[in-house]
């Protein structure tokens, strides 16, 4: 990613602008994310400071962040050395893709003494390091102990840079035509983007590319293709640009709106095939790049732990389904011992006490039956003993037939709870099935046994072209909320023999046109797991044909009187 040294540069830049401000707050909202709350002259704002290698942002933002209940030994020394400091300067080290800031602090008694944050953006040794006035190390989010073959990073020794490249500042070649020549000349077989990363300090790939895209149109040329001058040209105004702090926050966009790279200057090099958009801020820019980029992976991660959970469930019910059915089949074996017991008591006259294996005729087969005793046992107990595994047979039969169908119905819900997790499309719709699940059992909360208390759920709304409100559940606590509230003469639809929302198009009494039926019922196609297919059945009847039979799960419903369309899965052109 294109955090490199020239746009540590520019971050610090405008971080700076807040030299001054007062320290009100500071909290960490992980172990490599710190934020410190500034106040100046009646404004405030939050610094974030996270080192992470999948999230490395040093931004200010007005939003009130979300902070951890308990704060934790290592926020508890930072707030120590910096709550009532106040920043003095932001900087970036020379040639380093860290982030240095000034403070003064008061200590115990009064005398103000100087801290330093380090912020390194160094990927996967990315780090947050506190300082005193002496350099020497109080705090880090990240340590490496003695035993580190490079650098040692530990409480009480000195900060030291890490080794230091064996690379030029690019001021140094741009000002000395003839040394940027002859290093041309040195590296003429390697590619100019390659040229200027290896060469350079600061450098990130995506800068380099764009040096060379705007020499002469490609990415991919070598050296000694180049007009040497031209290529001389567009260094100078790049490293113009840096000299006098002439940034601007790019975020380069795909056709899909995905934010994939970002730059301290205009990127031409994706040509049509990427969109560059300016940003107000370099705070700005990396909030909404990494913001979507963690909400995304927020939601796939939350999603992966619910799909678990759920998956993990169905497997177990899906294996108890699978040895019941073999229990059930062996219940159909009573009858047989039926048969042995009244055929038994019919010979009773015949038999006696030590007998091992008997031949009775049966004339109902017209057969001669073989039956092996117990030599134990009288005739009697004989025939008691097949009686009684008739009857026990013939209760577990009962049983396993009820205890079949109620795991079919709770795989059933679980599938529908799969089906709104698939759709679901941010972290809060995820944590509401959370919820449900913790409220069925399925999850283990905090308060085992209890509903969770929730805010009242907010369905999907849409109003149809004539006016009518139409709304859609997403998630089956959402639809039993729908349903229940509904008026009986309000129409209900659902996806014909697929897990899906449940849709209500309100008619306030009235009765709605044949475009109202049409469009509710593409809603609830869209809505389901049908999603974009083709002519597909929704059912719909009045909400008062509806049954929600007592002990139910969450989302089911009973109808018996209904019509069905058929529609495509497609949300159709409507508010």
């Amino acid at each position: 990613m294109a955090f490199d040294g020239f746009f540590c540069i520019a971050v610090a830049a405008e971080i700076n602008e807040w030299a001054g401000a007062r320290v009100d707050k500071l909290h960490f909202s992980s172990p490599s994310a710190l934020i410190l709350s500034l106040y100046n002259y009646g404004k405030r704002t939050n610094l974030i400071i996270s080192a992470s290698a999948s999230n490395p942002v040093i931004a200010l933002s007005g939003t009130e962040l979300i902070r951890p209940e308990q704060p934790t030994g290592q926020c508890m020394l930072f707030r120590k050395h910096l709550i009532n400091a106040h920043l003095v300067s932001v900087e970036c080290v020379k040639d380093e893709r860290i982030i240095r800031f000034e403070f003064n602090s008061a200590d115990e008694m009064g005398y103000i003494k100087k801290r330093y944050i380090y912020a390194e953006m160094m990927g996967k040794y990315s780090n947050i390091l506190l300082c005193n006035e002496d350099n020497r190390i109080l705090g880090a989010s990240s340590v490496a102990d003695i035993t580190a073959s490079v650098r040692q990073v530990m409480v009480g020794m000195p900060y030291e840079l890490p080794p230091r490249q064996d690379k030029i500042p690019l001021t140094d070649a741009v000002q000395n035509k003839e040394l940027f020549f002859s290093l041309l000349e040195e590296n003429r077989e390697k590619r100019a983007d390659n040229f200027l990363v290896s060469t350079f300090f600061s450098f990130s790939p995506l800068v380099a590319r764009e040096v060379a895209y705007r020499t002469c149109g490609k990415t991919d040329e070598t050296v000694y293709e180049l007009d040497y001058e031209c290529f001389y040209k567009e260094a100078e105004k790049l490293n113009d640009i840096i000299s006098n702090k002439q940034f601007t926050p790019v975020i380069i966009k795909n056709q899909d709106g995905e934010g994939i790279e970002y730059s301290f200057i205009p990127t031409k090099q994706y040509a049509t095939s990427a969109i560059c958009e300016v940003k107000e801020s370099f705070s700005q820019l990396l909030t909404e790049y990494y913001g979507k980029k963690s909400e995304n992976a927020g939601i796939k991660q939350y999603a992966f732990d619910i799909l678990k959970v759920v998956n993990n469930a169905l497997t177990r019910l899906r294996k108890k389904i699978v040895l019941q059915k073999n229990e059930l089949s062996d219940c159909h074996k009573r009858d047989i011992y039926k048969k042995e017991g009244d055929l038994i008591t019919a010979y009773m006259y015949r038999l006696k006490q030590g007998d091992t294996k008997v031949f009775l005729y049966d004339y109902e087969s017209e057969k001669e039956v073989e039956i092996n005793l117990e030599t134990k046992l009288t005739p009697a107990k004989n025939a008691q003993l097949r009686y009684k595994k008739y009857t026990k047979l013939k209760h577990a039969e009962t049983i396993l037939i009820e205890q079949i169908v109620k795991a079919n119905t709770e795989i059933n819900y679980l599938e529908s709870v799969l089906d709104f997790i698939m759709r679901s499309s941010n972290v809060q719709e995820l944590g509401e099935i959370r919820k449900e699940l913790i409220d069925t059992g399925y999850i283990a909360g905090q308060n085992k046994g209890k509903k969770q208390k929730s805010s009242p759920q907010k369905p999907l709304v849409y109003t149809t072209s004539n006016g009518l409100t139409v709304k859609a559940g997403k998630n089956n606590k959402d639809n039993d909320s729908l349903t229940a509230l509904a008026d009986k003469w309000d129409i209900w639809f659902h996806i014909k023999g697929f897990h899906g929302s449940h849709v209500i198009l309100y008619t306030d009494g009235s009765e709605p046109s044949a475009e109202d039926y049409t469009e509710a019922a593409r809603i609830a196609a869209y809505h389901s797991e049908k999603r974009g297919s083709e002519n597909v059945g929704v059912d719909y009847t009045q909400v008062r044909y509806l049954k929600k039979p007592n002990g139910s799960p969450p989302g089911f419903i009973t109808y018996d009187k209904y019509w069905t369309a058929f529609v495509d899965a497609t949300l159709p052109q409507i508010k």
